[in-house]
């Protein structure tokens, strides 16, 4: 379906409208059908995760706003600088504000979706149900009574490969080592077992070199799209192999991986099947960061790999 034209209306108008619809706060997974009722009572959403949207605002073909996540009961009080007096929250969510931009093409399938993480937390994977299903509930209102399909949006969000990004991280030290493993099936054939598993330093600063290009290789057969050609888990196992010693590069591996810490120290797996999660850019750590210069950073970023992935989006001026 293409952004630009759903029954008449760009994209960006209807994901702010759906954005608009979650001013009012919603806790845990959405109901599996629009008609189910929501979970309202305390005892039905303590230890659930509580989400609402605020400053919805459409600039040119993007989106900013703000999103307010926590887990309802996760604190007992609030506490007050001056110990003056506490507030019971043990029924409230104690919340962090997220800043979120979309941006979307003229014509197309695909935009852009950046989104603000503190201290290691991201509120995508609620966001995105949640969007989905305000979706799908709004066309059921739409169609309830009539014989009409229910057409609804149903948003996909995949990391966006920074190739240059990648191979610089692992030059830069960042890549901790290579795991190399052997599977073997259990006797019942329910489940693979590991058989073996090998673990090797990165610090030969050729080897790095070597393991940089490879996976930037890896990189760029995903973002062309030739799924026939995309190196499998088992032949980067290999290839990875090979860079560790002659020895091993025969093996029969079945896995393989980078051992990779971000800069905000996640420890993260690059492989064919995972590298595109990888990808985090660290602003401040100690001070949140002033909106002007979040957009800008964003803008830069994406204008930065957005041609390589065969992206078309038009940035405003911040």
């Amino acid at each position: 379906m293409n952004l630009k034209d759903c029954e008449g209306e760009h994209y960006k108008d209807i994901v702010a409208r759906l954005l608009k619809a979650l001013s009012t706060p919603v806790v845990g997974d959405p109901p599996s059908k629009p008609d189910e009722p929501l979970a309202t009572a305390i005892g039905e959403v303590r230890g659930k995760s509580a989400l609402r949207v605020e400053d919805v605002d459409v600039v040119d073909n993007t989106i900013r706003a703000k999103i307010w996540v926590g887990r309802i009961g996760s604190h007992e009080k609030a506490m007050s600088h001056d110990g003056s007096s506490d507030f019971d929250i043990s029924d409230k969510a104690a919340i962090n504000g997220f800043r979120i931009i979309f941006a979307f093409p003229e014509d197309g399938t695909q935009g852009i979706l950046a989104v603000e993480s503190i201290s290691r937390s991201c509120p995508v994977a609620p966001l995105i149900k949640w969007l989905r299903y305000k979706s799908q509930e709004e066309g059921h209102e739409k169609t309830k009574g009539s014989d009409s399909a229910v057409l609804w949006w149903r948003p996909a969000v995949e990391g966006l490969a920074d190739e240059a990004r990648l191979a610089e991280m692992i030059e830069a030290g960042l890549a901790q080592g290579l795991v190399l493993v052997k599977k073997s099936v259990t006797p019942g054939r329910t489940r693979d077992e590991k058989e073996f598993e090998i673990r090797a330093p990165l610090v030969n600063d050729g080897k790095i070199k070597q393991v940089a290009r490879l996976v930037r290789g890896w990189a760029s057969q995903v973002k062309e799209g030739d799924e026939a050609h995309v190196t499998t888990n088992a032949e980067a196992a290999r290839q990875l192999a090979a860079i560790v010693s002659p020895e091993i590069k025969d093996l029969d591996l079945d896995d393989g991986w980078v051992v990779l810490a971000d800069p905000d120290d996640q420890v993260r797996r690059v492989n064919p099947s995972t590298f595109t999660d990888v990808f985090t850019y660290k602003l401040s750590e100690d001070e949140p960061v002033v909106t002007p210069r979040f957009y800008a950073e964003v803008r830069g970023t994406a204008m930065g790999i957005q041609t390589a992935a065969k992206l078309a989006v038009e940035w405003p001026q911040l």
